[in-house]
């Protein structure tokens, strides 16, 4: 199976994400589901559009140079992409592997409703 790599800078970092793979993206959608009763019984999704975000990232970025206050590389981990500074670098990063995976405009701004 081929990886296709995509390498980009954003605000002066440069980072490394990889496509998905379908085996990843069924486990994000997954973890962002959970399933209620609807007024007539039957079962409805609901995606939490933020779960989905964080995991395609974690799922997705493979190399970044940030590192911590010594200098030493930072793993990527979804703990280390919530303490990210300033928070639109990682909007901007989700932006960025929303593209390159096929997530269409709607569904972006859909990932993206308050």
């Amino acid at each position: 199976m081929i990886e296709m790599r995509h390498e980009t800078e954003i605000r002066g970092h440069r980072l490394v994400f990889r496509t998905w793979t379908y085996g990843m993206k069924q486990q994000a959608l997954r973890e962002a589901t959970s399933w209620s009763r609807s007024g007539d019984g039957s079962l409805q999704p609901d995606v939490d559009p933020w779960k989905l975000n964080d995991t395609m990232l974690v799922q997705t970025l493979v190399e970044w140079d940030l590192v911590d206050e010594d200098g030493q590389p930072l793993p990527i981990t979804l703990e280390h992409i919530h303490q990210v500074e300033p928070p639109e670098l990682v909007e901007e990063m989700i932006a960025f592997t929303q593209r390159i995976n096929g997530v269409t405009r709607e569904e972006r701004k859909k990932s993206w409703r308050l």
